[in-house]
């Protein structure tokens, strides 16, 4: 990729795409600058788009205006060939910590996670919190980075172009999946922990050429991760431990390896030869081919069927099944019948394959709600993925086309689909144009965590004839979680398309469960739209007495007390070791610590505490 990037550079040719589905609109968001590597909506409500470039700059996009100052502009940052700053992401409590997670090139063998504190739109106390990961300063460093629904911080890292980490290595996290805590230590439970041993801790999964891009799966959770390949370009479905095979040859992964959910053939599409005489076989509207040697097809992949010697086979088919390398099913209306002879062939997706998301957003037909749309870099194409009950793949077709150099893609607050361009950094905008009255809330998933706050948004999707109220209401599920604000929206036929703001927050409860809500959004005599809130237990920790200090002789002793909110604890105090403990005060935390003055102690020359919990 890093090839053609330079030779892309100078030809001058920047085009944007186009939708296929007439009922969607184009039109450009902003222009970002050149070199965009990253996009990311604020989950906060405050309609700010956070751009990554490749130079280290961190740009705030608000209101379709880019801020003047950057939010942040990381230093040291190396940018040969694929370097730089790569991705951008935020902490699933941002709206209370203002954790932004940056994964960027530092220099020609190092690349780090950095996070920053949001203070407004200025990114502050930058902090390395993970340093030393691979690279050689070139190509295939990777630079997926996420928070996953557990709560721990994900990246992913290439090969670097000289195949580092493949195979069985498990010291290097080169060709990885890593994984940590939030502050930047080892998760105890990553798989293949051996504390003092040879591994690397923070690997989480392996097996990758080049993990540029993945996305979490809103509703189950699950990783989709991107892999740009040497011949084809592939993504997975990956869980804790899996190897994806690199570098063994790419979609013929053996039974040790998972298999790629959605594959292309790198620049072209291929094509498979079918089996004359009794090749093409059709019984109950399902017609099962047999290749004349295997064909590598994944369900649902877009085929073209073609000269068969009976025409009723031919046409566009997505593959229902694969029972065997060398045959596989679609769904064909039709007589039975039996023939042979043709083709099968893929689409042309591209030849690189970049940022991906889900449609998380009642912005667009339920039919669209939930798919995985991902883009590729070289072609410009955004296409689209359907999947089932179990995400088994159903279909994958084009949907805007004629684009280049895409890069990442994000779903806006106003339920919008929202790409960016590598070169120009040119953002699109791809909405759905409703041509009846309903409500659009984004997202239909909310992660977050206890003790935390975030937001959703809400609009409508056509103008009113008059005002609107609509109401917002947790409905179902755990108590724990409920709206904080914006309870009721009111829409008129001036703002209906200006996203409002709904607050949420749940509460700590002391237990070691996480939290799941359902909240309704209604208005009268249009259908409601249901939101799943899922709340991420964060485990109760010691409590713990200090820092005692007192600023000045013969002034009163302040004494810091830490614990977890919602639980009582008391203070107590005396002058030496024995009964009786005098107690000084009690306290509900509402966060996880407080600070407690003992005006007793002026007179005291020493004075002794300790903290007991009550509930």
């Amino acid at each position: 990729m890093a090839v053609l990037i330079g030779a892309a550079c100078g030809s001058g040719w920047l085009a944007r795409g186009t939708p296929l589905d007439p009922n969607f609109t184009e039109t450009i968001h902003t222009n970002a600058g050149a070199h965009v590597t990253g996009i990311a909506w604020a989950p906060d409500g405050s309609n700010r788009l956070f751009v990554s470039r490749q130079s280290g700059e961190i740009i705030i996009i608000k209101d379709r205006s880019t801020l003047p100052t950057p939010f942040a502009t990381v230093s040291p940052v190396f940018t040969n060939m694929e370097c730089g700053l790569l991705g951008i992401r935020y902490d699933p409590n941002f709206m209370v910590n203002g954790y932004v997670y940056t994964f960027v090139t530092v220099s020609s063998n190092e690349q780090q996670i950095i996070r920053y504190t949001a203070v407004g739109d200025m990114g502050t106390n930058k902090t390395v919190l993970i340093a030393g990961l691979p690279t050689r300063g070139q190509n295939h460093n990777g630079g997926a980075i996420g928070v996953g629904p557990d709560g721990k911080l994900y990246w992913g890292i290439g090969d670097n172009g000289i195949r580092t980490g493949v195979g069985t290595n498990l010291t290097s996290l080169g060709s990885k999946i890593g994984r940590a805590n939030l502050d930047g230590s080892v998760p105890a439970d990553n798989p293949f922990v051996d504390g003092p041993g040879g591994n690397n801790d923070y690997i989480w999964a392996r097996g990758f050429r080049n993990p540029f891009t993945f996305t979490f799966q809103p509703d189950t959770g699950r990783l989709w991760v991107n892999s740009v390949g040497e011949v084809y370009e592939q993504i997975f479905l990956v869980r804790a431990g899996d190897n994806a095979g690199w570098d063994d040859p790419e979609n013929t992964q053996s039974a040790s390896f998972i298999t790629p959910k959605i594959k292309y053939l790198s620049h072209a599409g291929e094509t498979r030869y079918i089996e004359g005489g009794t090749g093409a076989v059709r019984t109950g509207n399902v017609a099962t081919f047999t290749t004349t040697f295997a064909h590598g097809f994944r369900q649902g992949e877009k085929l073209t069927i073609a000269g068969v010697g009976d025409p009723s086979f031919n046409g566009m088919f997505y593959v229902a099944s694969p029972p065997t390398p060398a045959t596989f099913k679609v769904a064909q209306n039709g007589a039975d019948a039996t023939n042979g002879g043709g083709s099968a062939t893929t689409q042309d997706q591209g030849g690189a394959v970049t940022g991906g998301c889900f449609y998380d957003s009642t912005g667009v037909p339920a039919g669209y709600r939930g798919n995985l749309f991902y883009g590729d870099f070289m072609s410009g194409k955004l296409m689209r993925a359907t999947l089932g009950p179990t995400n088994e793949v159903l279909s994958v077709d084009f949907f805007a086309t004629g684009g280049v150099w895409h890069v990442d893609m994000a779903v806006g607050p106003d339920g919008a689909l929202y790409c960016a361009n590598y070169f120009d950094g040119k953002v699109y905008r791809l909405a759905y144009n409703f041509t009846q009255q309903q409500l659009v809330a984004t997202p239909t998933v909310v992660r977050m965590v206890e003790g935390g706050t975030t937001a959703l948004t809400v609009r409508l999707a056509t103008a009113p004839a008059q005002n609107v109220q609509v109401n917002v209401a947790a409905t179902s599920g755990d108590s724990d979680i409920a709206v904080a604000a914006g309870s009721t929206l009111t829409f008129t036929p001036g703002n209906w398309q200006a996203p409002q703001v709904v607050h949420l927050h749940a509460a700590f409860d002391g237990d070691s469960i996480g939290d799941i809500a359902t909240l309704t959004v209604s208005a009268s005599g249009l259908a409601s739209e249901t939101i799943s809130v899922h709340a991420l237990d964060v485990f109760p920790v010691p409590f713990s007495v200090g820092p005692v200090t007192r600023q000045s002789p013969g002034a009163a002793i302040h004494v810091g007390l830490t614990g977890n909110p919602g639980k009582t604890y008391v203070l107590e105090g005396n002058t030496n070791f024995l009964p009786p403990w005098a107690a000084l005060s009690t306290n509900k935390l509402v966060g996880r610590s407080t600070n407690i003055v003992d005006f007793d102690s002026t007179n005291l020359p020493l004075r002794l505490y300790r903290a007991r919990q009550l509930d």
